[in-house]
């Protein structure tokens, strides 16, 4: 007897505590893709952006098995491993859309998917967030405040030299 997966896959690594990590160009991505129960068991395939992901970028696939009621439900589990870069970005510059298709081959209609996207700044982003961030930081205000200068009515007049940068 065949058993549907019920639920779509679930992509897990991408996030800690509900909260999306924050990814850059150059960081590597740890990501599994678990199957739903099923009889038989679904496979497991990793697309990034839309394109099949390459074979060593997966960790071997594994598999539990649970009876219920007689049957042998299967789950599987997949691993994705790689580091980002231009060539993995592509078209779609500061987001890679990472999806998780769980297909039994025998029965199309019980395919199942889930997509996580990851944004990454560009480099310009980048650039302009550290413009914004030294606008707004008080370390840039402390070099352009002018020395006090104390003057009195006859002439006479000093200089703080503590406020004098050195």
């Amino acid at each position: 007897r065949t058993v549907y997966p019920q639920f779509d896959p679930i992509i897990n690594g991408l996030q800690h505590n509900g909260v999306q990590h924050n990814y850059a160009l150059g960081d590597f991505v740890v990501a599994n893709c678990s199957s739903d129960m099923s009889s038989p068991p679904a496979r497991l395939y990793w697309y990034i952006n839309d394109r099949n992901v390459p074979s060593d970028y997966l960790q071997p696939q594994h598999e539990s098995t649970v009876e219920n009621d007689g049957f042998q439900l299967r789950q599987r589990t997949l691993e994705i491993r790689f580091y980002i870069d231009e060539k993995r970005l592509g078209k779609l510059k500061g987001k890679l859309v990472l999806k998780c298709l769980a297909r039994i081959d025998a029965i199309p209609q019980a395919t199942r998917e889930s997509t996580q996207i990851i944004y990454i700044p560009t480099t310009d982003e980048l650039r302009n967030q550290k413009l914004i961030n030294w606008r707004g930081s008080n370390a840039a205000y402390h070099t352009i405040n002018p020395p006090s200068v104390n003057a009195t009515l006859d002439g006479e007049w000093s200089v703080d030299e503590d406020a004098l940068l050195p």
